[in-house]
């Protein structure tokens, strides 16, 4: 829909800069956007480079705009600016202090970092482990965002006994702004509730796409992880996110038929993309004997036959508070602190929230967090999955 000669509106939230200004594409290719200088009433008006503005076709409503970040500027041949594109994740006020400190050591500039986690197969407690570790990594100061984007039964506040009027079908909509769809959790942890009618993200069209890529750049400045529930198993539905987050943390069980499929889910997505990141997890573990049975099976198999290395986070113990915690809808590392399984948990969230950067695959800067995983998402949407 974004094409040379098409009318804009500006508005920025700079005070210098008040009202509405008028511009017009001049270029578009797929990385920038080349716009005119923009005026105010038939003045020239020279916005500094890193200024975020807010831009729309002009006669179109809000809803149809985007958040852009004016790159560089030119004055010869004519006066341009250079932007983002819609499907761009921009700085967004990067360079100003988070409302909140971030943990020691953590640049508050640094992108969130986007964590999937899944399972082979349903039944693992990988929703529980999304949630509970989710608090945990809140209890160590970081500030959580956690995604609902299991498609076929989006039921995370359903877990936590929470009422979510609205829900991401409602952003991509137009409904609803991303504001109005969080909600707050246990531990001060944000929760975008998912729409178990909500479709393969390659069904968007280009203004519910840059719907959502504007509530990511919302959400950047928001959050220090952003922990996405996916479903299980192979489908493109959970495939596709997983190949675009920074980190997949896998959830088995020592259920042999759990492991087949987890190493099923490997395969699929490493040959899908080079250098993934996977963290495993086995939960429901009753002995110490099915845990290295388990970890030694799935890290040598994948080592050997895929060339896909993984990193061993630890294992939950099988106890019965957890199931309890589940009938109460009450998450069990607040409900049962002094339990294996919450003392296990808080084991593994500390070794996600300090694992040697050199224990990771090494990655561009400039390909972590929501900026790269949207990216990802984007070639997804262009190609139809």
């Amino acid at each position: 829909m974004l094409h040379p000669g098409l009318p804009l509106t500006l508005t920025t939230d700079n005070p210098l800069y008040r009202g509405t200004l008028d511009s017009k594409i001049i270029a578009v290719d797929d990385r920038e956007l080349t716009i005119a200088a923009p005026t105010q009433e038939g003045r020239l008006t020279l916005l500094p480079v890193g200024t975020i503005l807010q831009v729309r076709p002009t006669g179109f409503a809000e809803d149809y705009g985007f958040q852009a970040e004016i790159l560089s500027r030119t004055f010869q041949p004519q006066r341009t600016l250079t932007i983002t594109l819609p499907h761009t994740i921009s700085r967004g006020g990067r360079s100003e202090p988070k409302q909140a400190s971030a943990p020691a050591g953590k640049p508050a500039s640094n992108p969130a970092r986007v964590i999937g986690v899944t399972s082979g197969k349903g039944g693992v407690g990988k929703t529980t482990m999304s949630i509970n570790l989710g608090i945990a990594l809140s209890r160590l100061g970081y500030k959580v965002c956690l995604i609902d984007v299991d498609l076929g039964t989006a039921n995370v506040e359903f877990l936590l006994n929470l009422t979510a009027p609205y829900n991401i079908a409602h952003l991509l909509n137009g409904e609803k702004k991303l504001h109005e769809i969080l909600i707050e959790g246990p531990e001060k942890m944000l929760i975008l509730p998912g729409s178990s009618g909500l479709e393969n993200l390659a069904n968007l069209n280009e203004w519910q796409f840059t719907r959502l890529v504007n509530s990511f750049n919302e959400l950047d400045q928001l959050c220090d992880i952003v922990i996405l529930d996916t479903g299980a198993g192979i489908s493109a539905n959970v495939t596709n996110f997983l190949v675009a987050v920074d980190e997949i943390l896998l959830v088995t069980t020592p259920d042999p038929h759990a492991v087949l499929d987890a190493y099923a889910l490997i395969k699929t997505v490493s040959a899908m993309r080079d250098k993934l990141d996977i963290k495993l997890l086995i939960n429901m573990v009753e002995s110490s004997g099915d845990e290295a049975r388990v970890k030694m099976n799935l890290l040598n198999a994948c080592r050997t036959h895929l060339q896909q290395p993984l990193t061993y986070l630890g294992a939950i113990p099988d106890n019965t508070a957890v199931a309890k915690s589940i009938r109460e809808m009450y998450p069990f590392i607040l409900r049962y602190p002094e339990c294996t399984a919450s003392t296990s948990l808080l084991k593994v969230a500390r070794r996600i929230s300090g694992a040697p950067r050199d224990e990771e695959p090494a990655r561009d800067s400039e390909e972590k967090g929501l900026r790269r995983f949207i990216g990802e998402l984007h070639k997804l949407f262009n190609t139809g999955g």
